[in-house]
Formats: structure tokens, sequence, C-alpha cells
């Protein structure tokens, strides 16, 4: 009120010259915190363009983990045919372990007492011939038998081996699996910590500029000759502001309407489809979406561009993930253990949204359609608040979801 109360005409030249030096003062630093708020907006628009980089390598080393889950899963299935084989043999082996003892005790006793000569006596002819009668059925049959054994034998040796083998590799590929998920938990937080830094610099700026500005406010009261200024920057700042949300809202357009997607979109894990979109729920309803029994601690990725709406536990459906790709559709993802999206996060198809558990499915709903043990996925499409097929979007329709 002070202020108000006095005006340049009696505060005469000095306190006139003084209050405009404050002015000049207040304005060159609205301007250089308008200078900052430039860069830092600049820096905040190519943050946001190297977020795209990020999303496309989150994209690529999940795609690399859920091909190494994939491959695990197939040597494990090989393992599993190679031990079969095994056990097979050494079945048989015992089946003709006690052929191969009278067999063999026999040719020992032949070894042991052969059959007399046919010229030392003539009395022990009967004997010879039965000796060499025996030698006669005997031999053939016991190399038969020897080679079968050596056959069988030899195809265990490399049946072994084989799984040795598969061992080792099933090895590396759970190595290389931990390596490529602790590289993808480093770009998830440099993508979250990318952008937040700069806003945050950009909010504290702002608030500055915005106290100088209100200072200025005051003074200008005094000197109604830069009120044009002040209704100048003003309209550049909201210019500016104008063109900000425009890049921003650019930067954060899917590249694919969702309903031109149809087709286009990978399945989110990698696993066996267990439950399609209207199959019995064996609750006496239908099933509103799609079930996946997945691998232990299985990768999940966005199946489509879009924002996160909602991420977090909810209910018995243990972490869920909502995405919104834009056109009054959402994208359901829940039966995770662990999320790594955040809410108001914007994501490029592929990139991580969280892991499955180690375990059966926690969800009541659905623990149930994965006898083997294995964790289930669920995904859901919405066309507003009804749940759609989501079937008609799957590269390949509703084929398995394993690559």
């Amino acid at each position: 009120m002070a202020l108000l109360a006095l005006t340049p005409v009696f505060r005469g030249g000095s306190a006139h010259a003084q209050e405009q030096q404050q002015l000049d003062t207040l304005s060159q630093q609205i301007e250089s915190g308008r200078a900052n708020e430039a860069r830092i907006a600049g820096e905040i628009a190519a943050a946001v363009q190297a977020q795209d980089a990020i999303a496309a390598k989150l994209s690529a080393i999940a795609q690399s983990i859920q091909s190494q889950e994939n491959a695990v899963a197939r040597s494990e299935g090989d393992l599993a045919k190679l031990r079969q084989d095994r056990a097979m043999i050494l079945t048989a082996l015992g089946e003709k372990q006690d052929v191969l003892s009278e067999l063999l005790a026999g040719l020992q006793r032949l070894e042991q007492n052969p059959p007399p000569a046919l010229v030392v006596d003539p009395g022990d002819i009967l004997s010879a011939l039965r000796g060499a009668m025996l030698l006669g059925t005997i031999a053939p049959e016991l190399q038969d038998e020897a080679r079968d054994l050596a056959a069988k034998l030899d195809k265990l040796k490399e049946l072994e081996a084989s799984i040795t083998t598969r061992k080792d590799d099933v090895a590396r590929d759970l190595a290389r699996l931990t390596g490529e998920r602790a590289a993808l938990k480093d770009l998830v937080t440099q993508k979250k910590a990318l952008v937040s830094q700069g806003t945050a610099d950009l909010e504290a700026e702002r608030r500055r500029t915005a106290e100088l500005a209100e200072k200025a406010r005051s003074l200008k009261q005094l000197l109604a000759n830069l009120d044009a200024q002040r209704q100048q920057q003003e309209a550049a700042k909201a210019a500016e502001q104008r063109q900000r949300e425009q890049q921003e809202a650019l930067l954060r357009q899917p590249r694919v309407a969702f309903p031109d997607a149809r087709g286009k979109l990978a399945f989110p894990a990698q696993g066996s489809i267990v439950r399609r979109f209207g199959e019995p729920d064996g609750l006496g309803r239908e099933t509103q979406g799609l079930m996946i029994a997945t691998g232990a601690n299985a990768q999940v990725t966005t199946p489509a561009d879009g924002k996160v709406e909602f991420a977090g536990p909810f209910r018995s459906y243990g972490q869920v993930v909502i995405l919104n790709p834009g056109g009054g559709y959402r994208v359901l993802l829940a039966g995770m253990d662990k999320i790594t999206a955040s809410v108001g996060e914007f994501l490029r198809a592929g990139e991580p949204v969280g892991e499955m558990g180690s375990g059966p499915a926690s969800v009541t709903l659905f623990g149930d359609v994965a006898p083997d043990g294995r964790p289930v996925l669920y995904i859901e499409f919405r066309d507003g608040t009804e749940a759609i097929n989501s079937g008609p979007w799957w590269i390949g329709g509703l084929k398995e979801a394993s690559g």
C-alpha cells in the first residue's frame, strides 16, 4: 500500500531513477530467467526425444530377454526328452540283464571246459558234438547281444554327453538372461531419471521468474509507461508455453492409432495361451481377456504405444498396469509380480512394464488354468467400459505366444 501511495511526482527524480533502476534490474533478471526456462525446456524436449532412443534399447533388450526365455524353455524340453531316452535305454538293459548273464556264464563255462577233440576218443564224439552245437547256437546269439549291448552303451554315452552339453547351454542362456535383465533395469532407471531432473530445474526457474515478475508488476504500477513491455513479455511467454505444450504433445502421441494396429501387436510375454476371450472361466461366466502361462520371472512388455494410467497392486489381481493407447481404448495387464512402469509415463510398444513371478499364479480367478504351476499373465482390451476380443490385434491372430 505504501508503494501505491508514492508516485514519481511526489518522490522526485531521484526516487524515480531508483525505481527505474530496480525495474531495469528486475527486467534483466526476468529476461535471464526466461532464457533459462527456454534453455531448460529445450533440454527437456531433447531428453524426451532421447527417450525414444532409450525406448528402442529397452524394447530390443526386452525382446532379447524373451528370446532367451524361449530358448531356455526349449532347452528344458530337450533335456526332458534326453532324460526320457536315457531312462528307456537303462530300462531295456535292465530287462536283458538276466539273458546276458546266462549267455556270459555259458561262454565262461565253454572257455574253462572246451569240448574234447574228435580224434582223442571216439567215446567223446557225442560230447564234442554237443559242445559244438552249443557253441554254434550260443556264439551267434551272444555276438548279436554283444553288438546290441555295445550300441546301447554308445547311445547312452552320447545321450549323457548331450545332456551335459545342453545343461551347459541352459546355464549360459540363463547367465546371458541375468546380465540382460540387469542392463534392462539400468535402462529403466536411466529413463525415469532422464526427465525428472530437467523438470525439477524448470519448475524452480519458473517459480523464481514468477517471483521476480510479481515484484516487477508492483513497480510497474508506478511506471505505467512499461505496461506495454510487460504485455509483450506475457504474450511471448504464452506463445512459448503453447509451443512447448505442442512439442510435448507431439512426442507423447502413439505412432500408430490403436484401431489401425490390428494384426500388428506382439504378445507382451513368451508362453502358452491357456484361455481365450469368451471361453468359460470356470465360474459360470465367460473370460473377458486372454491368459498366457509364462516361464518363471518372465519379462512383460507393453504391446502398444500409450500412457500408463495405473501401475500397482489391485485387489487379488496381483500387480496391474493399465495403459491408455488412445482412441478410448485401454489395455490391462494383470498377474505380474513386479512393475517397472510408473503412472504418467509414456511407453513405446515393446518397452518393459514388469516381470512375472517364479511360481503359480496368485490370482484366484485364473490360478487353475496352468496346472503345471507356471505364472499366468492376464491381458484385457477395453473399448470404453466394454471388454473386447484382443484376438484381431495380435500378429498372426491367436497363435501361441512363444516365438
